[in-house]
C-alpha cells in the first residue's frame, strides 16, 4: 500500500511540472503590442477576443478590455475597468471555480514586469491607479479562475496591455459617446441574456487628462453598475428586468481649467425582438437582437433555438426548430407571404443550452413581438361615358354635350386592385345620375345585374339620384372588376351642367371604409328647343311733353338687362334673324321708333329686322340708351292718359 501510495504522489508531481513549463512556454512566447505608439513586451500573450453568440460564449475573453490608453495627473485617481468570462462549457464543468485577479505593470515597455501588490489594488478586477510622478506605466491584467482544492489547475486569461499616461493637463474639445451595444436584453434571470452593455467616452483631443462620469435619462430602464471595490460606479449599463424603451447615455468630462464637454448616445432596452408592421402579401422577418459571432459548431454542447406562434386566441405552436449544427440559421424567423389572418398574431424565440447533448442547463425566452399586417389596398378607376343616341364631335370619355330626353348613355367601369394581396369585403360602387333617369341594365363583370343586386336612391332634396352596385369584393381571386351601366335620360326641361364623381368603398378588413373616387364626370344637358321671353318696354311718366322730341326707356329697360331673353338649346342650330312689328299705333302724334347708330325705323305693321344671328352666336338682345326701340313725339302734344300698344316678336330661321 505503502509503494502504491508513493507512486501515485510521483505522478502528481510530474503532472504539476508538466503544467509548470507550459506556462514558461507561454510566457517566453508571447507576442508585441503597441501602446502610444511604441512597442511592448506583454506580461503575456493576450487571449483572443471571446466567440459570442448573442449571450452565450463559446471560448474565455474579456467583455471588457482595458482601454489602450488613459491619461490623467499626478494625484488625479482613474480606475481601469475590466470584465472577463469563460465560455458557457467552462462554466458547466467547472461550476466552483471563481475569479481571481492579478495586475502587472512595466515601466521599461514591457522588458521587465513585475506584479501590482493587493494593497495597491493589484488583486482587483477594477484596479485602481493614483499616479504619484510623471511617465507611463504599462499594464496587464490575469483573470484567474480556480478553486481553493486546485490551485494548480488554473484557467488564465489576459488583458491587452493598456498605457497610463501621466502628463501635464489637456482640456477636451468634444466628447464621442458610444455603446458595445446599442440594444440590451431586460431579462436578468437568464445568464444567457445580454443585459449589460459597457459606454466609453473618447475625448478630442485624445490625451485629455478630465475625469469622465455617466449618468442616464430614465434610470427606470437602465442604470451603470456600482463598481464595489472601489466605490461610485462602473461603466456597465445594466437594465432594468422587464423595462422597454429607450435610455439616453450622458457622458460628462470635467476639464481641468473648469469647464465641461459632454456627449451621449441612446441605448435600447427590450425583450429581444421588436413588433413587426408589413403590407399584406409581404414576408415579415423577426430577429433575435445580439451578438451572432458563433459558429455552428460545438463540440462541448448544444444549442437549440426554437420560435413560437401565438394566434390571436393566445394559441402557441412550434413554428421551427433549430437542430445542433444550424442554430445559427434561427436567429431569424420569417413569415414568408403575410395574409390577414396574421395581422394580430404573436412571436417568440427560445434558446436553450444543454451540456453534453441532453442535460438542460440555461435557457432565455424573449419577448412576445407582435405582427401588424397592413391591408393597404390600391384601387385604380378608369371611366368612359358615352351618348349612344347624339354626338357633335365635342364628346369626351368623360364629358357629353348636348344631352337631351331620350338620349341613350351607357357608362362603363373598370376597377383595379393594384396591390395583388389586400382585401376589400363587402365592396360598392356608386354611379351618380341625373334625377328621372331610367336605368336600363346594369353588368358586373359581364354578368347581368338583378334589381336585387344594385339600388337607385333617390335624393329628395336634390336633382341628384345614386345607383349603388353591390358585391364587389378585391382578394387573391379577383383583383379587377368591369361595370357597364346602360340608361336613357328624361326629366330634362332646361340647360343644366350635371357634374358627378363615381366612387368605391368597401370595408379594408381592419374596421374602416376604403374609398376611392373615380375621374369626375360632367353631362350638359338642353331640352333641345328654342325659347325666347320678350319684357315690356315701360317708358315711365310724362309729365310735361315737348313737340318733336325723342323719350327714352326707363333705366331698368336699359343693358346690362335684356329686353328679349334668348334661349337656345337646339342640338343643331341655324343662323336666325329677329323681326319687330307693332299691332297698333299709339295716336297723338306718338310713335314708336326702332334706332341704332344714330339712325331710325318707324315701327308699324310691318316686320322690322332687329337682329341677325349666326349659327353660333344667338344671344339675348338688349340696348343702350340711346339704341332699340325708343318714343317720339312729334307735332301735336297727346292728351293725358296711358298709352299702350303690342309688339309682335318673330324669330326665324336665316338662310
Amino acid at each position: 500500500m505503502i509503494r502504491k501510495f508513493s507512486r501515485v504522489k510521483l505522478c502528481l508531481v510530474l503532472l504539476l511540472v508538466t503544467l509548470s513549463c507550459l506556462v514558461i512556454n507561454i510566457r517566453n512566447d508571447s507576442i508585441t503590442v503597441r501602446a502610444d505608439d511604441q512597442t511592448v513586451k506583454p506580461y503575456a500573450t493576450p487571449t483572443s477576443d471571446p466567440i459570442v453568440f448573442l449571450g452565450i460564449w463559446f471560448s474565455n475573453g474579456y467583455s471588457l478590455q482595458p482601454e489602450t490608453d488613459y491619461y490623467t495627473q499626478v494625484g488625479q485617481s482613474i480606475v481601469v475597468h475590466t470584465s472577463a468570462s469563460r465560455s458557457i462549457w467552462t462554466v458547466l464543468t467547472g461550476p466552483a471555480d471563481s475569479p481571481h485577479y492579478r495586475w502587472f505593470k512595466s515601466t521599461d515597455y514591457g522588458e521587465n514586469w513585475s506584479s501590482v501588490s493587493e494593497a495597491d489594488g493589484g488583486h482587483r478586477m477594477n484596479f485602481p491607479i493614483t499616479p504619484k510622478s510623471s511617465g507611463t506605466t504599462w499594464y496587464q491584467l490575469d483573470t484567474q479562475y480556480y478553486t481553493l482544492l486546485t490551485p494548480y489547475l488554473k484557467t488564465h486569461i489576459y488583458s491587452r496591455v493598456t498605457a497610463v499616461h501621466v502628463k501635464d493637463s489637456v482640456n477636451a474639445t468634444s466628447l464621442k459617446v458610444s455603446a458595445d451595444n446599442n440594444y440590451i436584453y431586460n431579462e436578468s434571470d437568464s445568464d444567457l441574456s445580454q443585459n449589460y452593455t459597457f459606454i466609453h467616452a473618447y475625448p478630442t483631443p485624445s490625451d485629455a487628462t478630465g475625469k469622465i462620469t455617466y449618468s442616464v435619462d430614465k434610470p427606470e430602464l437602465a442604470s451603470f453598475a456600482q463598481d464595489v471595490e472601489n466605490g461610485g460606479t462602473t461603466n456597465k449599463l445594466v437594465a432594468k428586468s422587464g423595462a422597454v424603451g429607450t435610455v439616453r447615455v450622458t457622458a460628462k468630462m470635467q476639464n481641468p481649467d473648469g469647464s465641461t464637454t459632454v456627449g451621449y448616445t441612446d441605448v435600447r432596452v427590450g425583450g429581444g425582438l421588436d413588433d413587426q408592421t408589413v403590407d399584406v402579401g409581404q414576408p415579415a422577418t423577426f430577429s433575435m437582437h445580439g451578438s451572432i459571432d458563433g459558429t455552428n459548431s460545438n463540440t462541448s454542447g448544444s444549442i437549440q433555438i426554437k420560435w413560437y406562434k401565438y394566434d390571436k386566441d393566445g394559441n402557441k405552436t412550434t413554428v421551427a426548430t433549430s437542430n445542433s449544427s444550424n442554430y445559427k440559421d434561427f436567429v431569424d424567423y420569417t413569415v414568408p407571404k403575410t395574409t390577414m389572418d396574421d395581422n394580430g398574431t404573436q412571436y417568440q424565440a427560445q434558446i436553450t443550452v444543454s451540456l453534453l447533448g441532453f442535460i438542460q442547463t440555461d435557457s432565455l425566452t424573449t419577448n412576445k413581438a407582435t405582427l401588424t399586417v397592413k391591408n393597404n389596398p390600391d384601387v385604380s378607376i378608369s371611366s368612359k361615358i358615352v351618348n349612344n343616341t347624339y354626338d357633335d364631335g365635342s364628346n369626351t370619355s368623360d364629358t357629353l354635350n348636348k344631352v337631351t330626353n331620350n338620349d341613350n348613355i351607357s357608362y362603363e367601369f373598370n376597377l383595379k386592385n393594384n396591390n395583388e394581396y389586400s382585401i376589400l369585403a363587402n365592396g360598392s360602387y356608386v354611379v351618380p345620375i341625373h334625377k328621372g333617369t331610367t336605368v336600363n341594365n346594369v353588368e358586373l363583370d359581364g354578368k347581368k345585374l338583378s334589381s336585387d343586386d344594385y339600388t337607385v336612391y333617390d335624393k329628395s332634396d336634390d336633382k341628384e339620384s345614386y345607383i349603388i352596385i353591390n358585391g364587389i369584393d378585391f382578394d387573391e381571386r379577383a383583383q379587377s372588376h368591369t361595370i357597364k351601366v346602360d340608361t336613357t335620360v328624361s326629366g330634362i326641361t332646361d340647360a343644366e351642367k350635371f357634374e358627378s364623381v363615381p366612387y368605391y368603398y368597401g370595408n379594408d378588413y381592419g374596421g374602416s371604409i376604403y374609398q376611392r373616387n373615380a375621374d369626375k364626370q360632367t353631362i350638359n344637358y338642353v331640352n333641345d328647343k328654342f325659347n325666347a321671353e320678350v319684357n315690356d318696354i315701360n317708358f315711365g311718366t310724362i309729365e310735361y311733353s315737348e313737340r318733336n322730341k325723342v323719350y327714352h326707356r326707363q333705366d331698368d329697360d336699359n343693358l346690362p338687362n335684356n329686353t328679349v331673353n334668348i334661349s337656345d338649346q337646339r342640338r343643331d342650330k341655324k343662323a336666325m334673324k329677329v323681326l319687330v312689328s307693332q299691332s297698333a299705333p299709339l295716336g297723338n302724334g306718338m310713335t314708336l321708333r326702332y334706332y341704332q347708330n344714330g339712325s331710325y325705323t318707324n315701327l308699324s305693321d310691318s316686320d322690322i329686322l332687329i337682329k341677325k344671328f349666326d349659327q353660333d352666336n344667338i344671344s339675348s338682345i338688349g340696348w343702350n340708351r340711346d339704341d332699340g326701340i325708343l318714343l317720339y313725339i312729334g307735332d301735336t302734344i297727346p292728351t293725358a292718359g296711358d298709352y299702350k300698344t303690342e309688339l309682335r316678336w318673330t324669330f326665324e330661321d336665316s338662310i
